[in-house]
Order: C-alpha cells, then sequence, then structure tokens
C-alpha cells in the first residue's frame, strides 16, 4: 500500500512548498527552546563547545526539548489541515506483515553495516557515543540518556521526515522517490556527530525507512523500527563501554 495525496478524510495535505517551511520552522523552534534551556544551564559559552556533544546531561536536555516542540508544532499543523492528526502523519497500528518485512530489513541491513565497519578497521560504535555514556554515567543521568534516545528522538525525528515532510512532498508515484532520497540526505546531515562514513550509513537507513514508509503508509512502522535500531546500538554503547 502507497501513501495516497489525500487523507482518509478526504483532506489535501500542505503544499510543497508550505511542508517544507513548516518543517524548517518546527525545527528551528525546537532548536531554538533548546539552546535557551541549554544557555540557562550551562551558560552561553556551552553553545559553542566544542565538548558539548559529549555532555551526556546536555544531549538529553537537547534531544528532549528540541523533538518535543518540534513534533507538537508539527502536530498543530496537521490538525490544521487535517482533522486527525494521527491520519495526517500516518499515526497508524502496523500490519503484522509490513512488521515483521521492516524488521527483517533493518536487521538485514545491521548486519551489512557492521560486517563493513569492523571489516574495515573501524570502530564498531563511534568513539562520541562512548564519551555521552560515560558522561551520562558520570552525571548520574543514564536512566534519561535511554529514554531520550531510543524512544523521545526516534518519534520526533520519524514524525518530521517520514510523517509530516513525506506527507507534503510524496503526493505521486514520481514524487515519491525523490521526496525518500531528499529526506534520507538530510536526516543524515542532521547527524553530525559522526564521522562520513557513519552519516553514510545513516543515509541508508533512511533510504529504508522512507521505502517503508512508502510501501505501507505508516509512519508507525518506521518509528518502532528506528526505536529498534537505537536501542541496539544503546545496547552495543553499553557493552564497549563497560
Amino acid at each position: 500500500m502507497s501513501a495516497s495525496a489525500d487523507s482518509p478524510s478526504g483532506e489535501m495535505p500542505w503544499g510543497m512548498v508550505a511542508t517544507i517551511a513548516i518543517a524548517l520552522l518546527a525545527f528551528a523552534l525546537g532548536q531554538a527552546v533548546a539552546a535557551v534551556l541549554l544557555s540557562s544551564w550551562l551558560g552561553p559559552a556551552a553553545l559553542a563547545g566544542p565538548a558539548l556533544p559529549a555532555h551526556g546531561g546536555a544531549v538529553v536536555l537537547v534531544v528532549v526539548a528540541a523533538n518535543v516542540v518540534q513534533t507538537v508544532t508539527l502536530v498543530l499543523a496537521a490538525r490544521v489541515k487535517a482533522g486527525s492528526a494521527f491520519a495526517y502523519l500516518g499515526l497508524d497500528v502496523p500490519g503484522r506483515r509490513d512488521l515483521l518485512v521492516g524488521l527483517a530489513s533493518l536487521v538485514a541491513l545491521v548486519v551489512v553495516a557492521d560486517g563493513v565497519t569492523l571489516a574495515a578497521g573501524r570502530d564498531l560504535v563511534p568513539p562520541v557515543q562512548i564519551a555521552v555514556w560515560r558522561s551520562a554515567a558520570a552525571q548520574g543521568v543514564l536512566w534519561l540518556l535511554w529514554p531520550a534516545l531510543v524512544l523521545v528522538a526516534p518519534i520526533g525525528e520519524e514524525i518530521l521526515f517520514r510523517g509530516f515532510v513525506f506527507r507534503g512532498c510524496a503526493r505521486s508515484e514520481k514524487s515519491a522517490m525523490p521526496t525518500i532520497v531528499l529526506t534520507a540526505f538530510v536526516f543524515a546531515l542532521l547527524h553530525v556527530q559522526y564521522d562520513w562514513v557513519g552519516i553514510l550509513l545513516i543515509f541508508a537507513v533512511g533510504l529504508l525507512f522512507g521505502w517503508l514508509r512508502w510501501r505501507t503508509g505508516s509512519t508507525t512502522l518506521v518509528i518502532l523500527l528506528h526505536v529498534v535500531l537505537n536501542l541496539e546500538g544503546m545496547i552495543e554503547t553499553m557493552v564497549m563501554a563497560g
């Protein structure tokens, strides 16, 4: 089943320009709120600090604040355009077959990616992830880091890219593939804490998630897969950092 340009209620989605503008506004609002909170906590100098990505507490604050504000903004925009934000954003109950196909595809991608990483002699877990873990452990906020990275980040990122942006830009079979590629590209570029190899792997994940979103029409499916992916990454980090 592919995504339709019309919602189940018959409402047309926001146009492409409006979709991109609203998505940028939502992202900017989230980042601005996170920056204000972070500056209030650690001081203005923290925003430019090179060690900030490895500060466990700061990561939790930024991830939660930015994604909550961003998601609320997008849900409100969806509600303005359609009767149901859930339907507009593709937040449904995915079928069992779609879940199995999606999970099998993700597992295959992770196995290949880990195999290539090890074969190339690179660290299986990026150093920045280990640094964040150890920092969070030292600060006593590991119990917050887990839900922030395993639940909040996947929900916020997928509602933005495979939910709202996909809904407004993949309006036909012809526009679906460019939307899948472009959302995966931007999705990867936002993960600036990783090196180019890590960004390429995230791009591949974005392509898979975009294809599954188009094939099934379900954003919930890719949220669940994103949760599984981040959980696997957190478990690997825990093992390597221990």
